[in-house]
């Protein structure tokens, strides 16, 4: 501070010009205030330079390439090392490889060449040498701490030749030489000559961060308190100072280096407090200052706590509760939250009136404002403004509003492991203080309600809005690509209800129902009959859950208790669920059906139906059957667990047989007559039976206790219906709590040789041991209760320890994979564009639309596959197919030629064949015939079954000819790779190739015809389907599939337990699993726990036991040690006459054979005696074992071996003489020979190897099933074979031996396959190990998420470890792998070598605060600025209408604008935009915000309704559509309503639409130019309408006007009417007008809330989706609405109103008909039946007598009533069409489909039952 003590004084470290740190001053650089002004660096200039402590080991590195005296590169392109460096572009490796290279170089290189030119007469010579060294000699380089010394080695030639020249190496120095090294050096070694200079890397002045880097702390009475780095820069300038001043005083030198040094200290210290061999700096309180490094680094460091994860604002947190009657896609908020946080809305013409009166609220009161920002920025804080109400408000003013009913938030619960812990809800706000969440969305979030806290998030701008809306919303993460099935379904009470309401006997009388249905969502006003008619009408639960399930389901599930050898159709105890089109024919409903299970109801639903009829079923599922609970009541007490008198005497008795078993065993051990079991010991064998017998007893008094609950039973209720509690949990409430373990064993011995004071020593009993006998209900004993406790203790520690082990693994997989994407090209990638897979999971297909399927063809024998697949013609044209099931007759006359036809067949049994043979020689060899795959063909043929009434018993008209050439074209059709050249053309056939093999073995001509007994049209549109949905499952470009597979590997793996002790035995059968294994597999550790291998034996060896027997020994590696009882070392002089006494008889029985066998031998022999068991198991004699130690010794050592039986068995060891000369010094000195001996004894048992192969300690023979394929039969088989188990290693070893199968031998050690079989091996190994200890802990995941885990570990050829050492030693950028670990030290490198980030990854784009390329903003959006000059002028004024000759409501007709009705005129709907015009004018069109331009299909993205979206979708609003919602505002997009002409849903002339749109209506034709629901000519003043037309039923509805003419958004009667209000009761008593904030622009013709709607026909308009021409009044034959298409004539062919299987709108038909397909094989461009003039007098949207039709429209004459090329009798009309409705049906025309009535058709297709978001009456 200067002299004041106020202001800080210049110079100093709190300079005024680097910034302020009083609020009075301002800053002296940019006149900025403390808050605004960043901060601006200083400099402090250092009296020496010092070295900067990140950088001093590269200083040293550099030192080690240059020439300490000239400077220049030490080696050159001569040297291989070096030349081969040049090769790296990546700076880091290139550094490493020329050092490399340089730093054994001793003399700096090229010195004699530069003499020798010299004394050459040419002196150009010399200069053209590449090598320009000084020829010194180098010196070698040391660090130690922050010093460098270089040593020269002395010269061997010269006089003082001991001792080395040690020198310090000053920074100076440094300083001096690096400026020396040249640009060209700079950039061989990979520095920049630019950018990283080496001498930058010597500190010569300090950069002084600005004060707002340090802020000081202003404690009142106490002064300032300063930071850290203050501290240390005051100690900087300190040492500085005192340097300077001694040296101006001319100190002595090694003062003044004591002075550097501290400086340089200082210095360090100050930049990282860490460095190793300095003490840390400390503050004066001893702790230790935190540098700058540490600021950085860790969880908590800039990186990681402020770059990539940040504190947020518009967020909330609060604990949780559950609340049913929400929807799940509803969030309850409490009123003081909602008053808390806002979001920003604009004010427009449309929203004013609401904006006004949430301001004039004020922030108290709910619903109201916060603040006002207005157009000049100013922003209004409405807390201090007293009278609010007086504020106006302007249009182009934002509001920062309240969050309401509807707004959209994102709710979270951490941790976050998977995409479902962040999804997108609608606001409900409520009173009371918690979060209030509905039960089914538990379970993605591991949520519950004992406490759990959850945030929430308010996106805060309309993109942000909009991405929640599309992609995070609950309703769309229902179903889960980790593991292809739903993640949410229906949990605790309602399932629990679900069951008892599902059951045969649970009758209801009317009352009941008529209460009942009423909460039923949507109910659409029917009741069904009742199943009892008399004595009184009663109706089943089954029958009202029927109402909820929509239209169009046809499934056939199992209840839990189903027995597994029931096969029949009649289920006793109804436990077969058969739901056919939605009706619940027969079986209990419980959690297989209902819970969140793969192929379950909710699954079904959400992939034939979409994420909209899904979100109903689970909410209305809740709300009935909580309702009918309530009244039924459900309760549990202590009685339910107590089993009957007999029951308790069997469990005692039970548990009393088990303690005599152990009994028994205990006895069997302590005499010693335990067999030990293969693989154990004798005490591992005694636990492993003791453990056996206790279970037995557990479960089988738990079987006894459960079997005695009747059904009744409240807790087996529970347990039955899967809502709570499993069998196990009874078993210890009411029978036996059982065997207690600590490390998966019994209890130990605590005290001395017993678990408890309490217990004899030595008791190996169970109850001493921790068994429980008691049950929970009888109550533990004291003892018990301990065990129990010790047990209940291990879990908890586990859980704890696990948690933390396995967040890290799952943010090393995310850190690895988090950049990986799918492409635009299809193919898998990283941010630098390099290529992981070809093709997303080797199929393209997004897991979350694929499906377990099994492949029929891969198990049958030949014989069977014979009668299933082969189909035969006879020469007279009949098929050998039953003449009930095919019209023979009807195709003797069909002119195909029986030569063609009969090869066509041949062909497709030829292929089928082929097929065959594929899955089971190499896709499935073990016979595993299920798969998930996309597109339920199964079920799709059963819904054609169902739509097209094809029966059994009724012959089909189905060509066998028509099914093969028809199945061709869907094969050629399916695409995944797009591309014609060779290598697309053969990634495509792969990625397609199982797929299509499933595709042929269903729809075999022979099944297709007597199995399933399709007819033409059902198979055609079950084609079509198959290609619509296969279009649907692939995955999107932009997807981050990387994040997806680390999520579905770490999420699983938290529920892992973490210590799985191996039972000790077999290593891979039971080896190391869970979260260790997961470790040891992504660490890519080389010494595992249990190292293990699985030996298959060869043909002749793998079925006898002897034959596994003998291969065994050669595997297992026995070593002497292993055969040898003991050793001792005598001194034995005379070998003939020994003094060991159990060897002198053999021993002179050698000397008598051979007198001089002992004469060249030692007097010390070493006696070593063997084991005759082992000798004999190991197939071993002593003698042989004697020839091995001599070889081993080269004869040094003889040796001599008793016979090969005798006993016991033993080896003498002597050292030859003649060994023991030569040791003999040449003093005469000898050599201690016991010691020796000794010596020898240790090397001899370890070293010498007798049998087997190295590393592989034991080996177990055991018996494996094996399937294989029986060629003669043609079916797998399977067979028990012996397989050997290895304890421990040796791959490449082990497949040397003949008797085994080198193609199934397998090893658990990936590092060590990869090494011997390559990385594609490893990639497998990887990817084994990952499925099972996946399956090891009870989970599933996908096969993609495992292979892209594989794939990242292995693309780069070597395996790369899930670890710092192996992500952080990527081509990633700098920024990315600095956010995972060793952040400072990568940083450090990276600024040394001048790297370069292109910022293209996740992590960079995050830490600088932009949008990452992933996802939605994978591409950008290109404005071409010259097409605006050419812009048709939009509509902002009513004169530049009339201007341009147009009526003035003209442009309500988008047929007789110039554009589409789908193109949505953003300019004239925008809510920034006031139009006080044309309110809904589709005239202002600039562009369509899905339009593509005529491709052939919508992409799943652009789908306004993203997911399977089949006919009947239920006409639901889109995602964005909210019916509650006051404002049409923030809720309203123009992409979204699912009701207007002009959606992208459902437009006839939109250009993205196209015959192949999967969501296109087929009857639409492109063109279809002559209807309109704006016409202008529909007036209030229609005849036929009447706007109190409350109860006229659909009779009337010919006469009704399809957008209630009463309206119109410019008529001037509009003003006061109050007929119609397009938000019904709202404003009912208001006028209406057209920029209300009620109005939504796109839907003039409906109101989710009408008062007009009738209970018939509520909400109908031609164009509304929930309109169905089946209804009971519907007359097809209606003048002024006929529901066939236009282009479709009434007597076509296709349109049969009396057909059986068709409704009589079939080819036209609005989404909710019955038999509607949207491209029904009726329609399709190509057919003679379309034609521009082929209009009917029927056409929905154009009358002959309308007087609206002008000679101006834009179809000119054509159009025109009197046109010649229209007439009501025109030969195009009703008689034009075409023979045949299926004739010319393109392969790529999609279908889908909506279902037939049946008898039930008032129920499901009265107009209002699949309406959008119909109010609850």
């Amino acid at each position: 501070m200067d002299d004041s003590g106020h202001r800080p004084k210049e110079c100093g470290l709190l300079d005024p010009r680097m910034g302020s740190i009083d609020r009075n001053y301002k800053c002296a650089t940019c006149s900025e205030d403390m808050a605004e002004c960043p901060g601006h660096f200083g400099h402090l200039e250092l009296c020496r330079p010092v070295f900067h402590c990140g950088f001093i080991i590269r200083v040293k590195k550099i030192l080690e390439c240059i020439c300490y005296f000239c400077g220049r590169l030490k080696a050159d392109k001569e040297n291989v090392k070096f030349s081969r460096a040049l090769h790296f572009s990546n700076k880091q490796k290139r550094f490493k490889a020329v050092w490399e290279a340089c730093k054994t170089k001793t003399i700096c290189d090229a010195g004699k060449e530069l003499q020798d030119s010299q004394n050459m007469d040419d002196p150009n010579q010399g200069a053209q040498s590449s090598k320009v060294g000084c020829g010194h000699k180098q010196p070698m380089y040391r660090k130690e701490a922050l010093k460098l010394y270089a040593t020269f080695k002395a010269d061997k030639h010269s006089e003082d030749s001991n001792s080395d020249e040690k020198l310090v190496i000053t920074a100076q120095f440094v300083l001096q030489t690096f400026k020396k090294i040249t640009d060209a050096d700079l950039e061989i070694m990979g520095l920049s000559a630019q950018f990283a200079r080496p001498e930058w890397m010597v500190l010569s002045n300090l950069p002084v961060p600005p004060p707002c880097v340090r802020p000081s702390i202003v404690v009142p009475g106490m002064g300032r308190g300063e930071d850290d780095l203050t501290h240390k820069l005051s100690d900087i300038i300190k040492a500085n100072d005192q340097l300077k001043t001694a040296e101006a005083e001319g100190e002595p030198t090694h003062i003044l280096d004591e002075y550097e040094f501290l400086l340089q200290f200082h210095v360090s210290t100050f930049k990282d407090n860490d460095v190793a061999g300095l003490p840390a700096a400390t503050q004066k309180s001893g702790r230790p200052v935190k540098s700058l490094r540490a600021r950085l680094k860790g969880k908590e460091g800039r990186i990681r706590g402020n770059l990539m994860g940040k504190r947020v604002d518009f967020s909330a947190r609060t604990v949780i509760t559950g609340d049913p009657m929400l929807s799940i896609n509803e969030v309850g908020v409490p009123f003081s939250i909602a008053r808390n946080l806002t979001y920003p809305e604009m004010v427009t013409s449309y929203n004013f009136e609401k904006m006004q009166n949430l301001v004039r609220n004020g922030p108290t009161q709910h619903p109201g404002a916060k603040y006002v920002i207005r157009d000049d920025g100013v922003r209004i804080d409405l807390r201090h403004r007293r009278a609010t109400g007086d504020m106006a408000l302007q249009v182009g003013f934002c509001v920062e509003r309240h969050i309401d009913n509807g707004d959209v938030v994102i709710f979270n619960r951490q941790p976050s492991l998977h995409k479902m812990s962040m999804m997108g809800h609608h606001v409900r706000v409520l009173p009371f203080s918690t979060f209030r969440l509905n039960l089914s969305v538990t379970s993605p979030y591991n949520a519950d309600f004992d406490g759990d806290e959850m945030n929430m998030h308010v996106p805060q701008s309309h993109e942000a809005r909009s991405e929640v809306l599309e992609l995070m919303m609950v309703s769309k993460q229902i179903v889960s690509p980790q593991g292809n099935k739903p993640v949410m379904g229906i949990v605790q009470d309602s399932l629990c209800g679900v069951r008892k309401f599902t059951k045969r006997d649970c009758f209801l009388s009317k009352e009941f129902v008529q209460n009942l249905v009423l909460w039923i969502p949507d109910w659409n006003g029917y009741i069904p009959p009742p199943c009892i008619q008399f004595p009184v009408p009663l109706w089943t639960g089954k029958q009202l859950l029927s109402l909820l399930i929509p239209t169009g389901i046809n499934m056939t599930t199992f209840h839990a208790a189903h027995p597994d050898d029931e096969k029949s159709y009649i289920s006793p105890g109804d436990t077969r669920v058969e739901i056919v089109n939605g009706e619940i024919i027969a079986g209990i409903i419980c959690k297989r059906t209902v819970g969140a299970a793969a192929g379950g109801l909710i699954h079904t639903i959400y992939n034939e139906l979409g994420e909209v009829p899904t979100t109903r079923f689970l909410n209305g599922t809740q709300t009935l059957v909580n309702y009918w609970f309530m009244q039924n009541s459900f309760s549990i007490a202590i009685g339910d667990m107590i089993a009957d008198r007999e029951t308790m005497k069997k469990v005692n008795q039970s548990i009393a047989d088990a303690k005599i078993e152990v009994a028994r065993c205990i006895e069997e051990a302590q005499r010693g007559t335990l067999q030990p079991l293969p693989g154990l010991t004798v005490r591992e064998t005694f636990e492993s039976r003791v453990n056996q017998a206790l279970n037995k007893a557990r479960d089988d008094a738990g079987k006894m206790a459960e079997r005695s609950l009747p059904e009744y039973n409240n807790i087996k209720q529970m347990v039955v219906s899967g809502s709570k509690g499993s069998f196990v949990n009874i078993s210890q409430m009411a029978a036996c709590v059982g065997q207690q373990n600590v490390e998966s064993a019994r209890i130990p011995f605590g005290f001395q040789n017993r678990t408890l004071p309490h217990f004899t020593k030595y008791d190996q009993g169970p109850v001493s041991r921790g068994f429980v006998e008691n049950s929970y209900l009888r109550g533990l004993t004291p003892q018990e209760f301990f065990f129990h406790a010790m047990g209940g203790r291990e879990g908890l520690i586990d859980t704890a320890v696990k948690t933390a082990e396995t967040g890290y693994i799952q943010r090393r997989l995310v850190k690895a994979l988090e950049d990986v994407m799918v492409n635009y090209d299809g193919t898998v990638r990283n941010s630098l564009g390099q290529i992981v897979q070809f093709c997303y999971g080797e199929d393209g297909m997004d897991a979350a639309f694929i499906e377990k399927q099994r492949f029929d063809n891969l198990r049958l024998s030949n014989l069977e596959f014979e009668n299933k697949y082969l189909l035969t013609v006879k020469p007279s044209g009949e098929l050998n197919v039953d003449s009930a099931l095919f019209d023979n007759d009807a195709f003797l006359d069909a002119g195909i030629s029986y030569l063609a036809f009969n090869k066509a067949l041949a062909d497709e049994f030829a292929q089928l064949v082929s097929d065959r043979n594929l899955l089971r020689n190499f896709v499935f060899t073990s016979g595993e015939n299920e798969w998930p795959m996309p597109v339920n063909i199964k079920r799709l043929i059963r819904n054609a079954q169902v739509m097209f009434h094809c029966h059994a018993h009724r012959p089909t008209n189905l060509h066998p000819s028509l099914v093969i050439s028809t199945v061709e074209r869907l094969l050629k059709g399916l695409t995944v790779i797009r591309g014609n050249d060779a290598l697309s053309e053969e990634a495509n056939t792969n990625a397609t190739i199982l797929f299509k093999v499933l595709v042929r073995s269903i729809l075999a001509s022979k099944r297709v015809l007597e199995e399933f007994h399709l007819t033409t049209e059902a198979f055609e549109w079950l084609v079509a389907e198959i290609q619509n949905r296969f279009n649907l499952a692939q995955a999107n470009p932009g997807e981050m599939v990387g994040t997806l597979a680390a999520q579905s590997i770490g999420e699983p793996a938290t529920q892992m337990t973490l210590n799985t002790f191996h039972l000790a035995g077999v290593s891979s059968a039971n080896g190391t699993q869970g979260v260790p294994r997961l470790k040891e597999i992504i660490n890519v550790a080389t010494n595992l726990r249990t190292p293990g291998m699985t030996v298959h034996l060869s043909e002749d060896y793998c079925m006898s036991d002897a034959k596994a027997k003998s291969v065994q020994i050669n595997l297992e590696h026995c070593t002497l040690a292993s055969v040898t009882n003991r050793t001792q070392i005598f001194y034995d002089p005379d070998p003939s006459n020994s003094v060991i006494t159990q060897d002198t008889e053999w021993l002179f029985q050698l000397s008598q054979l051979d007198d001089s066998i002992f004469r060249n031998v030692s007097k010390w022999v070493l006696r070593v005696e063997l084991n005759s068991l082992a000798l004999v198991d190991k197939n071993l004699t002593p003698q042989h074992i004697a020839d091995e130690i001599q070889q081993k010794y080269n004869g040094e050592v003889i040796c001599f071996a008793t016979e090969e039986n005798a006993e016991p068995a033993a080896i003498h060891c002597r050292i030859s003489s003649v060994t023991h000369e030569q040791t003999e010094g040449a003093d005469g000195s000898g050599f201690d020979e016991d010691n020796f001996l000794r010596r020898l004894e240790t090397n001899m048992l370890t070293e010498i190897t007798l049998r087997g192969i190295s590393a592989i300690k034991r080996v177990f023979i055991m018996k494996r099933k094996n399937t294989r394929i029986d060629h003669v039969v043609g079916q797998f088989q399977t067979r028990e074979e012996f397989i050997l188990e290895t304890d421990g290693t040796n791959l490449q070893e082990v497949m040397y031996m003949e008797q085994i199968d080198p193609t199934r031998v397998y090893s658990n050690n990936i590092v060590e396959i990869t090494e011997v079989l390559g990385i594609e091996a490893g990639r497998n190994a990887i990817l084994k190990e990952l499925s099972n200890v996946i399956r090891f802990g009870g989970a599933y995941v996908n096969y993609r998420h495992l292979s892209l885990l594989c794939d990242i570990m292995t693309t780069r050829g070597n395996l790369m470890a899930i670890t710092r050492h192996g992500i952080n030693r990527t081509d990633s950028g700098a920024l990315m792998r600095c956010s995972f670990e060793e952040t400072v030290e990568i940083l450090m490198d990276a600024a040394a070598v001048g790297d370069f980030d292109d910022c293209k990854g996740i992590s960079e784009n995050i830490m600088l605060g932009q949008v990452a390329p992933l996802g939605s903003g994978s591409f950008d959006v290109l404005l071409d600025e010259t097409a605006l000059f050419n812009m048709p002028r939009a509509a902002f004024s009513v004169n530049d209408h009339k201007a341009s000759g147009m009526a003035d409501n003209s442009m309500y007709s988008p047929m007789q604008s110039p554009y589409s009705p789908q193109m949505t005129p953003y300019d004239g709907r925008s809510p920034e935009r006031v139009d006080m015009f044309g309110a809904g004018s589709p005239a202002g069109v600039l562009f369509s915000p899905i339009g593509d331009s005529g491709a052939s299909s919508f992409s799943k993205v652009a789908s306004p309704m993203p997911g399977p979206v089949w006919g009947s979708i239920d006409g639901t609003a889109s995602p964005a559509y909210i019916p509650n919602a006051s404002g049409a505002s923030p809720v309203y997009s123009p992409s979204a309503t699912a009701f207007s002409i002009s959606s992208p849903k459902y437009s006839p002339a939109s250009p993205s639409y196209s015959p192949t749109s999967p969501l296109s209506k087929g009857g639409f034709k492109p063109e279809s130019p002559s209807y309109s629901p704006t016409s202008p000519r529909y007036s209030a003043a229609s005849p036929g309408y009447s706007p109190t037309a409350r109860s006229s039923g659909l009779a009337n509805l010919t006469s009704f006007s399809p957008t209630s003419p009463s309206y119109s958004p410019t008529s001037p009667r509009m003003a006061t009417n109050s007929a119609f209000s397009p938000f019904g009761n709202q404003g009912a008593s208001q006028p209406f007008s057209p920029s209300g904030p009620s109005y939504s622009p796109t839907s003039p013709s409906y109101s989710p809330s009408s008062p007009l709607r009738t209970l018939n026909a509520p909400s109908f308009s031609p164009t509304s989706p929930s309109y169905s021409p089946s209804s009971p009044s519907y007359s097809p034959s209606a003048a002024a609405y006929s529901p066939i298409a236009s282009g479709q004539s009434v007597t076509s062919p296709a349109y049969r109103p009396t057909g059986a299987s068709y409704s009589p709108t079939s080819p036209s038909y609005s989404p909710a008909g019955p038999s509607f397909s949207p491209a029904s094989p009726s329609y399709s461009p190509s057919s003679p039946s379309y034609a521009r003039a082929s209009y009917t007098p029927g056409s929905p949207s154009y009358s002959p007598l309308s007087p609206g039709l002008s000679a101006a429209s834009p179809g000119g004459a054509s159009y025109n009533p009197t046109s010649p090329s229209y007439s009501p009798n025109s030969p195009a009309g009703p008689s034009a069409s075409s023979s045949h409705p299926y004739s010319n049906v393109s392969n790529a025309t999609p279908f889908t489909f909506n279902y037939p009535l049946g008898n039930n058709q008032d129920k499901k297709d009265s107009p209002d039952s699949e309406n959008t978001e119909s109010p609850k009456r």
